[in-house]
C-alpha cells in the first residue's frame, strides 16, 4: 500500500472517529473497522507510517489491535516498537503483559522505557508482576533497570524476597529504584532492609530514598536510626530527609493513626 495513500487514510480514520461522537449520521464505520484498517498499516514499508499506524491504534483504544500491536513489538525500527509499546498500555489489557515484560529487554532504551510505562497502565496481573520481578535478577543491567522501572509504575505491588534482594544490586539506580518500590508495598516487613539501605548504603541518593520511604511506612521503632542519620550522615540532603521522616512518623503517631499496617 503507497505510504502516501496510508497517511491520508490515517487522517481520514481519525477524522471519521472523532466526528462519530458529534454527528448521529457519521459513517457507520467502527473502531473494530478502523482498527483492522490500520493495523494493514503496520506492515507498510515506511517505518513512519508504521509508527503512525502504532500510535494510531492506540488512541482508537480498541481491544482488537492487540495482536497487531504485539507483533509490532518485534518490528525492526525502535520507533515502530517503542510507538507499540504505548499504544498497548493505552489498550489497557492485561494478556499484553507478558509481550511487555518481554520488551523490557529490547536492545533500545526507548523501548523498554516505553514497555516499562505500559506495564503500569495495563490490567494488574500475578503473572505478569511475577514476570517482571524475575527480570531484576538479570545478568543485563539496563533490563533490571526497566524492571525496577515498571515495579515503580503497578498500582499495587507485594513484598517479595526478590525485591529485598535486589537491595544489592552493584548498579546504584537499581538499588534506589526497588527502595521506592519497597516502599510503596506499604509491608511493614520492608522496614528492616530500608533502615539497612540508610544505615549502610554508600551513595547518597539511595540513603536519600530510604529516608523518605521510612517516613512513609516507618513507625516510632525507626526514630532513633532516623534521629542518628540526621545528625550524622556525612550528606546534607540525607540529613534534611531524615528529619523529614521523623516529623512524618511524629505527625502520625499524633493524629492516632499508628503504625501502617501491611498489605
Amino acid at each position: 500500500m503507497p505510504s502516501a495513500f496510508a497517511i491520508h487514510l490515517i487522517f481520514w480514520l481519525l477524522f471519521w472517529s472523532v466526528m462519530a461522537g458529534c454527528y448521529v449520521d457519521a459513517p457507520p464505520a467502527g473502531p473494530d473497522v478502523m482498527s483492522a484498517r490500520l493495523g494493514e498499516l503496520l506492515a507498510d514499508p515506511d517505518p513512519d507510517m508504521r509508527r503512525t499506524a502504532a500510535e494510531a491504534l492506540g488512541k482508537i483504544g480498541h481491544r482488537s489491535a492487540r495482536s497487531g500491536l504485539i507483533s509490532a513489538l518485534n518490528d525492526r525500527e525502535a520507533c515502530v516498537r517503542s510507538a507499540a509499546a504505548l499504544s498497548l498500555g493505552r489498550l489497557g489489557d492485561a494478556e499484553s503483559g507478558t509481550a511487555l515484560v518481554q520488551s523490557l529487554s529490547d536492545p533500545a532504551e526507548a523501548v523498554r522505557v516505553a514497555a516499562a510505562l505500559a506495564l503500569g497502565e495495563i490490567e494488574p496481573s500475578p503473572v505478569s508482576e511475577a514476570l517482571i520481578l524475575a527480570r531484576l535478577r538479570h545478568t543485563d543491567g539496563p533490563e533490571r533497570m526497566a524492571a525496577s522501572r515498571a515495579l515503580l509504575g503497578l498500582d499495587t505491588i507485594s513484598f517479595s524476597g526478590d525485591l529485598a534482594g535486589a537491595l544489592r544490586d552493584t548498579d546504584q539506580r537499581i538499588r534506589q529504584g526497588v527502595a521506592a518500590v519497597l516502599g510503596e508495598t506499604g509491608d511493614v516487613r520492608a522496614v528492616p532492609h530500608l533502615l539497612s539501605l540508610l544505615r549502610t548504603d554508600a551513595v547518597a541518593g539511595v540513603r536519600t530514598e530510604a529516608a523518605f520511604r521510612l517516613g512513609k511506612i516507618g513507625d516510632d521503632r525507626v526514630m532513633p536510626d532516623l534521629a542518628k542519620v540526621a545528625t550524622s550522615d556525612s550528606d546534607l540532603v540525607v540529613r534534611g530527609w531524615a528529619r523529614w521522616a521523623m516529623q512524618q512518623i511524629k505527625q502520625s503517631r499524633e493524629s492516632g493513626s499508628g503504625s501502617r499496617p501491611s498489605r
